[in-house]
């Protein structure tokens, strides 16, 4: 190797990747951004996080809130219907995606359940 390759190539690489660190952060991104909208004090931001733990919407290990309380009070015979229902529109996630609801099928979905419910106390 000769003195060239072993000074001036690292000296080199050191000083591209100086003027790559140098940059910044990225432009535009919210996250680096130290203004905001609504100033809203300490405090504040700590009572809405008690408010929301204490109404249990806060996530506690792998349960979401949404996921706890979802089928509490609905019986085997209405989640089975209801699941049925969502899986003949086209609303069970495969993969990675997550199909959202209209207001409408969502009606259909809990109708379903609503009847199935009907069907077995009569």
């Amino acid at each position: 190797m000769t003195l060239a390759t072993r000074i001036l190539l690292p000296v080199a690489f050191s000083l591209t990747a100086g003027a790559a660190m140098a940059e910044g952060p990225i432009q535009g991104n919210e996250v680096f951004s130290s203004t905001s909208a609504a100033a809203v004090s300490r405090a504040d931001v700590r009572d809405q996080a008690i408010a929301a733990r204490d109404a249990g919407l806060i996530a506690r290990g792998e349960i979401l809130p949404v996921q706890a309380d979802r089928d509490i009070g609905k019986s085997r015979d209405q989640v089975q219907a209801e699941y049925v229902e969502a899986r003949r529109l086209g609303l069970v996630a495969t993969g990675e995606i997550q199909p959202i609801a209209s207001p409408a099928q969502a009606e259909q979905v809990r109708t379903a359940g609503v009847r199935a419910t009907q069907i077995v106390m009569k």
